[in-house]
């Protein structure tokens, strides 16, 4: 229950949910949007993450899937 709560102290936590899961999650809270191409969008991810905190997620995404990052004005972009 304390992790489904979280975004109440600014928090996302994600516990083996897909990237595109996690992508609509922050997408709820941020003006710059996640953008998860079709081909990795059921890759599963971990971690605790501020819900302002989208290019972090990205980075760790990044790091531990090796996907590409692409920052744009309005948009982040993982892909492989």
């Amino acid at each position: 229950i304390a992790d489904k709560l979280a975004w109440r102290q600014g928090m996302l936590v994600f516990r083996h949910i897909t990237l595109a899961e996690a992508a609509a999650e922050f997408n709820r809270y941020n003006d710059r949007k996640l953008v998860i191409t079709n081909d990795i969008a059921g890759l599963k991810i971990n971690g605790t993450f501020a819900k302002s905190s989208t290019e972090a997620f990205a980075r760790t995404a990044r790091s531990a899937l090796a996907l590409h990052v692409a920052l744009l004005d309005r948009e982040i972009v993982l892909s492989r």
